[in-house]
């Protein structure tokens, strides 16, 4: 996976990648039913990649626990105390492969488009049953490989992000994410399609893109990117009725066996 600088790239971030209200609550459903009222108010929650904050800040809030976002990008974590401050948010500076908490911490994970960004996905694995309870879930919310026909960005617009983010070979597939994790002790308890608002319009839609703020629009070469933003501009001229972008990504849950 070709890297990109988070920390400059984070303002953008936060503006270029939030989901409103009426993309959240999608997540709020889908996360409920895996965590019985006994297992909710365990704590602390590990977000790993926590990025600027916003689901960090949403569990925190949705369930009563707290949450130890884990992120390695100082500018993310600055955004995200500027954009999503919460009291039952602890962020701390660290990688998937060396989590900085002790065995058997947490009692459920969340990893939000962040495997792509991952050296050692097995490592990672390992490290997650380490910091988990044993029965801890691992809830993953991630675009795979195959699955991305939903998309509206790699769909409609720019179909290059999509297969720039394949091609590097660092975006897995959910067979390979299911066999790190079964290497490490895990076990799929679900997979599920979410669709979630993205944007309240196609005009809000563009002006999140515009940010650039996704590594597959980062790997297209500049004269891609302003060809698909040129067609966004004339979609959103010929729509004469707004309408939320609704896009679907997989929720992939695996449960820590022993």
């Amino acid at each position: 996976m070709a890297r990109v600088d988070y920390d400059r790239m984070a303002p953008d971030y936060v503006e270029g990648r939030v989901l409103p209200p009426e993309g959240m609550e999608p997540w709020r459903q889908a996360i409920r039913p895996w965590l019985p009222a006994e297992v909710a108010r365990r704590s602390p929650v590990l977000d790993l990649g926590a990025g600027t904050g916003q689901f960090a800040a949403a569990i925190a809030g949705w369930f009563g626990v707290e949450v130890v976002a884990v992120e390695p990008s100082g500018g993310m974590r600055a955004q995200a105390a500027r954009a999503h401050p919460h009291p039952g948010v602890a962020w701390v500076a660290g990688v998937g492969e060396r989590l900085p908490l002790g065995d058997g911490t947490c009692a459920w994970a969340w990893i939000s488009t962040v495997v792509h960004h991952l050296d050692d996905l097995d490592g990672v694995a390992a490290e997650l049953r380490r910091v988990l309870r044993p029965g801890g879930l691992v809830l993953l919310r991630q675009a795979f490989p195959g699955r991305m026909g939903a998309i509206t960005l790699y769909e409609r617009f720019f179909p290059g992000a999509g297969a720039a983010l394949v091609a590097t070979g660092g975006l897995p597939t959910v067979e390979r994410v299911s066999g790190a994790f079964a290497g490490a002790g895990f076990q799929v308890e679900g997979l599920r399609a979410v669709d979630q608002v993205s944007a309240t319009s196609l005009a809000a839609y563009r002006d999140k893109v515009r940010r650039r703020a996704d590594t597959g629009l980062r790997l297209l070469p500049d004269d891609q990117f302003a060809a698909g933003l040129s067609a966004l501009d004339r979609a959103v001229d010929a729509e004469t009725v707004p309408a939320p972008v609704v896009d679907r990504i997989d929720l992939l849950v695996l449960r820590r066996r022993g």
